[in-house]
């Protein structure tokens, strides 16, 4: 790091067209006003002692800020596309611009996000304290929400390839996209998991309190259920299709079981319905050229 990095005499030799300015470690507490570098596309400020940051030329598309000590961020400019601002002390998001695609921000105080960005591809959120995520865009690929306080998440979007929402407090998760690549949802209190994709290849669902596993898919490539109920039942085995047999042996006995279990209460249930539909006193209205079904839904 350099203690003797003067940022004004550098930003004062570069030319008002420069493109990149980097002053990343250089120890900076301040950065002066940036508004003549009207070409600027992509600035990198990150590993600094920043505690605010100035004025954002318009045409910017990468924000580098991370590992400083901001604690807000100025107005971000619409043709931003990529923006990481890890490691700080944000508490409060900006109105995040239209065109973003980049979204990391972990390590900081959020609890809660704005609005996302249709065109946003990748949020990473890890390490805050969000109990929730707003909608996801559909064009979302990559979504890092581990280490918070969700205990639910949103409609996941048909293009997302990476769910990493491992150390939260779920208790379900929604269905998975047919393209869904790995999913890393360990240390959460998972009783089930939905069906898999068929795409899948990473399963990390260890640590929670699963008693099943749906069908694993056949390009899944590795995978991690330990610590899981379901684990004292079904032993962990190099050869997935040895676990699948069991699993589906498994799963059959679970329905067979639940539903003998269940048995005598739906019948109990249904035995009204079943005596008006079926009593045979109805039988002396029912004519040769009736048509039984549409008789049958009258009663």
């Amino acid at each position: 790091m350099n203690n003797n990095f003067d940022v004004e005499k550098y930003l004062d030799s570069l030319p008002n067209d420069v493109e990149i300015i980097n002053v990343s470690n250089k120890n900076l507490d301040y950065l002066p006003n940036l508004s003549r570098f009207k070409k600027l596309e992509r600035l990198y400020c990150y590993n600094n002692k920043l505690k605010r940051l100035p004025v954002l030329p318009e045409k910017l598309e990468i924000l580098f800020c991370y590992n400083n000590k901001l604690t807000s961020l100025p107005v971000l400019p619409d043709k931003l596309k990529f923006l990481y601002c890890c490691n700080n002390y944000l508490t409060l998001s900006p109105v995040l611009p239209k065109k973003l695609e980049i979204l990391l921000c972990f390590d900081n105080h959020l609890t809660s996000l704005p609005v996302l960005p249709k065109n946003l591809s990748e949020l990473g959120c890890c390490n805050n304290y969000l109990t929730s995520l707003p909608v996801l865009p559909d064009k979302l690929k990559f979504l890092y929400c581990f280490s918070n306080n969700l205990t639910s998440l949103p409609v996941l979007p048909e293009k997302l390839e990476i769910l990493y929402c491992n150390y939260n407090n779920l208790t379900s998760l929604p269905v998975l996209p047919e393209n869904l690549k790995e999913l890393s949802c360990h240390y959460n209190n998972l009783t089930s998991l939905p069906i898999l994709p068929e795409k899948l290849e990473i399963l990390y669902c260890h640590y929670n309190n699963l008693t099943s596993l749906p069908v694993l898919p056949e390009n899944l490539e590795e995978l991690l259920y330990y610590n899981n109920p379901i684990y004292d039942i079904i032993l962990y085995d190099s050869n997935f299709n040895t676990i699948n047999k069991k699993i589906k042996i498994w799963n059959n006995f679970r329905h067979l079981y639940y539903c003998l279990k269940y048995r005598k209460g739906f019948l109990k249930m249904m035995e009204p319905i079943i005596k008006k539909r079926y009593h045979p006193k109805y039988l002396d209205d029912l004519k040769e050229e009736d048509d039984l079904d549409e008789k049958l839904n009258k009663w």
